[in-house]
């Protein structure tokens, strides 16, 4: 009987402990850093050197973030002051990667990157079906 009632509490605790583990998709600071990035390269066209300086600015400033998210939970206010803060330290290091016309296009849609970015959070670390050439574009250009 002891043997049973054991067995049986000790199944039930695998099985509580999985479902928890199963509910709780954590998102890691490079799978974040790699979705943005993903989609910083696509859209902004970006070539092998950009696109390796970029997946670094982004691991950096993600790291950042996610600290500052842990640290200061709770207090949205703050989080959203000190993650202003880190995105502009980006906007600096982005400006000596990008060419103008592509940092252009950066500094344009940044708030449709954010965007991106705070759907694939809220999606638990989903990819989003997102682009940004959906956005309003500022500069269509016509090519015959």
């Amino acid at each position: 009987m002891k043997r049973l009632l054991v067995t049986t509490c000790a199944c039930l605790g695998l099985i509580f402990s999985a479902a928890a583990n199963g509910n709780e998709k954590s998102i890691t600071v490079e799978s974040r850093a790699q979705n943005l990035s993903d989609q910083m390269i696509r859209e902004l066209r970006l070539n092998n050197y950009q696109s390796n300086k970029v997946r670094a600015i982004n691991m950096d400033v993600i790291a950042k973030m996610m600290a500052v998210e842990a640290e200061f939970a709770g207090n949205q206010e703050l989080i959203d002051q000190k993650c202003k803060a880190i995105c502009a330290e980006r906007d600096v290091k982005l400006e000596d990667v990008l060419s103008t016309v592509q940092y252009n296009d950066y500094f344009g849609d940044r708030t449709y990157y954010s965007k991106f970015d705070k759907e694939f959070v809220a999606k638990g670390g989903q990819p989003v079906n997102n682009t940004i050439a959906s956005a309003p574009a500022g500069n269509a250009v016509a090519v015959n």
